[in-house]
């Protein structure tokens, strides 16, 4: 628990404060003990309320008290200093002044001018190079001794603690001034009040310094420095006093940092323009002005002031115009501004374009074929060889007109390389094409000279034409190359290109062609499938058997209206149900897909068994059918009965679940039964057609093994039970089992035979939960979690039964984050149409020029 330093306007708000705190901490256990005050009247009136509990309290009534390491004499109402100094020893070292200048304690900086000796007699201590025990060289000795005699004369010091500001002052300004020196840089900060009566008080506040680097550097920035360290002090004092930002001033004596402030700091070097922003994030440039040097009070604190010259009005109360009306606000100009300012550094560069023929063209064909006739067409004008009247361009005049295009590539990419080898047969060292040993042919030419030269391949093989790379001609021969290939691959098309050309970094640039190829692009797209989700819940909770369900269609199989001859067949189908809990299977056949035909076999179904809640199926027509009539049927069943018993048959309604549009992994858990249906009817039934007496017997036979599958892995050890299997759910064992003896006649337990079932059932949703629900940690498949295309990026949408090369190019609009991820996409070749894709059919489509 440390000191506690208020104040206030008068004594009945002192007395307020003395209960508030009082009343504040005693809640919490302490107790304010010892109080002083400048006022008489309000210590007696503390004591008043106290005189039962004296014991408790203390009043101090001293003079002088230490407040915070401070000297406080509450009768003057004044702040003093006191240094305590241990007596001289000998020998003085390093160690014994650092102590000494550690017990100068001046918190807010009122004494900075004195201060600041120490500090600097302390990097003089450094400088020398003498160890922490080693007496002082005579100079420094003779220097500290001067300075610690004189520091007795600190005590003589007082400083007003009021500083003469009251609830209705008309203004309340900060002034700051900065100055720098050779040896330090410093900031101190006035408070100027006007009172209600016109009167103006100024008076110190605070003031820091700095010593300056040892590292050389300029004046102006040593006064740059000084205004950085103001603009923090005045941040932190017009903060705590809560004094407004167009109440704060700053000073400078530099007119060099006034003109570094009316600039933007990007005009200046970095050391300037780091701490010119930095001051322009606190006061504005025109908060700062102009003030002589002898009217600055921190030109005190940056040189130093003796002891015995401390008490002087310019440091105590600043200068002597802040107590005037009205004060100027005035800015020298700077002629010179450009000390610190950047160099501009100017590069003049030339550079060759390519013909602006080339870049008319996107095929090298085209580009060729309109050079070979502009020749033809100048050469005729020349006479020097007849016009042709025939418009198609020969090999003649498409291998010259070819050249001529090669010709100026080289002359504009390889023009150094050119001239070095028509002078001096031979190229620079630094040039990048020494290793190739390049030569001019007859027709001017650039060609590789390489190693190959008694090989038995062609010239065009051994010596290949030089071309440059990230040209617009390199472009038009690659995609040439490409064409020719019928769109190859990179290997195939750098074989291509290396039987005539050598073009500079080929792979990388027949790569990039490549990836920018929407053809290859569309062709080579691979569907990237979404991370496998999670079960939904209906998959993982336990309830009976098919009271959640999905339903799913298989066929058309073919079914006979009766035996014998002469009667035709018809197409009939398998109506799949299956408990979404237990994978139990519930087989119909259905003699026509349609909503009439589905409702008959989903009655039967739930005559058999049970009420079935919940449903889920994909869109199919039928569905959608049944799902709307049993919603309309129900609700009429409901408002034809009483109303006392409508509540009872609220239960006899299905909810429709509906998996997403073309998300068939959505059903997997039907899809799963009717493959498995499949298997067992193709190897029983075969090609032959059955009754629809016979087809259901069959049906049935097939959903008795269905439901006798195991549900878990069958374990090796013969120890072991039997494993789990949706028949268990439903009649409490395998559907299709071995025979066995009949034991209703024995004595099973004492328990009743409905308290046995139960117990049974019970054991099963037991070994449920540990043996099948375990089952379902792993991803056995979409095991990475791929990037999600976001709202108006172009990609391509593919079709279940569309061919593998056919894909619709579409923007996607809309996304639902939900589990079935539909995404909206606009259609770019079917009119703008919205398709409904879910999110594993889309592909990206990488953005090319």
């Amino acid at each position: 628990m440390d000191d506690l330093l208020t104040g206030c306007q008068n004594v009945e708000e002192g007395q307020r404060v003395y209960k508030d705190m009082k009343m504040l901490l005693g809640s919490a256990g302490f107790q304010l003990r010892k109080w002083c005050s400048n006022s008489e009247s309000l210590l007696e009136k503390i004591k008043e309320g106290n005189k039962d509990k004296l014991g408790n309290l203390e009043l101090k009534i001293d003079s002088v008290m230490k407040i915070l390491g401070l000297t406080w004499n509450r009768r003057s109402d004044v702040f003093e200093y006191s240094v305590q100094l241990p007596p001289l020893s000998e020998p003085v070292t390093k160690r014994k002044v650092i102590s000494d200048v550690a017990r100068l304690f001046d918190p807010l900086g009122w004494i900075a001018p004195t201060i600041i000796t120490a500090k600097v007699f302390i990097q003089k201590l450094w400088l020398s190079g003498i160890d922490w025990d080693e007496e002082l060289p005579s100079q420094l000795l003779k220097e500290w001794i001067i300075y610690r005699n004189e520091l007795c004369l600190l005590t003589n010091l007082q400083i007003p603690r009021w500083i003469n500001s009251r609830a209705d002052d008309k203004l309340v300004e900060l002034h700051g001034f900065s100055d720098a020196s050779n040896v330090a840089y410093a900031a101190v900060v006035y408070a100027r009040i006007v009172s209600r009566n016109g009167v103006i008080h100024v008076n110190l506040l605070t003031s820091k310094t700095k010593v300056a680097p040892v590292k050389q550097i300029s004046i102006p920035k040593l006064e740059l420095c000084g205004a950085v360290l103001l603009a923090k002090l005045l941040l932190e004092v017009s903060t705590v006093l809560t004094v407004p930002k167009e109440n704060i001033h700053a000073w400078t004596d530099s007119t060099v940092v006034l003109a570094w402030l009316r600039s933007h700091p990007s005009r200046w070097k970095t050391f300037i323009a780091n701490r010119v922003s930095e001051i322009l994030t606190v006061l504005d440039s025109n908060q700062w002005s102009h003030v002589q040097s002898k009217d600055n009070p921190a030109d005190c604190a940056s040189r130093g002031v003796k002891p015995q010259d401390y008490q002087n009005d310019l440091w105590s109360t600043g200068p002597l115009w802040l107590k005037s009306e009205n004060i100027i606000y005035k800015n020298k100009e700077v002629n010179d501004t450009n000390l610190e300012e950047k160099t501009n550094k100017v590069c003049y560069a030339t550079t060759s374009e390519e013909f602006s023929l080339w870049n008319k063209y996107s095929s090298l064909r085209k580009l060729v074929r309109v050079v070979a006739l502009c020749r033809r067409f100048l050469l005729s004008r020349t006479a020097l060889q007849p016009e042709k009247k025939n418009k198609y361009v020969s090999n003649e005049e498409y291998t010259e007109a070819l050249n001529v295009c090669i010709r100026q590539h080289q002359s504009i990419y390889f023009q150094e390389d050119l001239y070095n080898l028509e002078k001096t047969g031979k190229l620079n060292n630094k040039s990048k094409l020494t290793s190739l040993s390049p030569f001019v042919e007859d027709v001017g030419v650039l060609r590789v000279g390489g190693r190959l030269q008694y090989s038995q391949m062609s010239e065009e093989m051994k010596h290949p034409i030089l071309i440059a790379k990230k040209s617009h001609f390199t472009h038009l021969l690659i995609a040439e190359a490409h064409s020719r290939t019928l769109h190859g691959g990179p290997q195939l098309m750098i074989n291509y290109l290396r039987t005539k050309y050598w073009i500079i970094d080929v792979k990388n640039m027949v790569k990039l062609y490549v990836r920018k190829c929407v053809v290859c692009i569309r062709h080579g797209s691979i569907v990237e499938h979404q991370l496998m989700g999670q079960l939904p819940s209906v998959r993982v909770t336990a309830c009976r058997p098919f009271f959640r369900s999905g339903v799913d269609f298989a066929g058309p199989i073919s079914i006979r209206t009766s035996k014998g001859r002469g009667h035709h067949s018809y197409k009939g189908y398998i109506c799949l149900f299956i408990c979404m809990a237990t994978k139990a299977v519930h087989l119909e056949a259905v003699s026509d897909l349609t909503t009439q035909g589905f409702l008959a076999a989903f009655k039967r179904f739930v005559a058999r068994r049970g009420h079935c809640a919940d449903i889920w199926s994909d869109n199919g027509t039928n569905f959608i059918g049944a799902a709307r009539e049993l919603k309309s049927l129900f609700s009429t069943e409901r408002s034809a009965i009483a109303t006392e018993i409508a509540n009872s048959l609220a239960c006899n309604g299905t909810k429709w679940h509906f998996i997403p549009p073309r998300a068939l992994n959505f059903g997997g858990l039907w899809e799963a039964g009717i493959k498995s249906t499949k298997y067992h009817l193709q190897r029983v039934i075969g090609n032959s057609t059955l009754t629809y007496e016979e087809m259901a017997t069959v049906l049935t036979q097939v959903e008795a093994c269905l439901n006798s599958r195991p549900l878990s892995q069958i374990s090796n050890n013969p120890g072991e039970q039997y494993a789990l299997t949706p028949g268990h759910f439903l009649v409490g064992e395998p559907l299709v089992v071995a025979p066995d003896s009949n034991y209703e006649a024995c004595n099973l337990s004492n328990l009743k035979r409905w308290q046995l079932t139960q117990r049974m059932l019970q054991h099963f949703w037991r070994r449920w939960s540990q043996d099948y629900i375990t089952q379902f940690f792993h991803r056995r498949k979409w095991k990475h979690l791929i990037q999600e295309p976001n709202i108006g990026d172009v990609v391509l949408v593919r079709e279940d039964d569309l061919p593998p090369a056919k894909w619709l190019f579409g923007i996607i609009i809309d996304k639902h984050e939900g589990l079935d991820k539909i995404t909206r996409v606009v259609s770019l070749k079917c009119k703008g149409n919205i398709i409904k894709r879910p999110l594993s059919k889309i592909c990206l489509l990488p953005v090319t020029e």
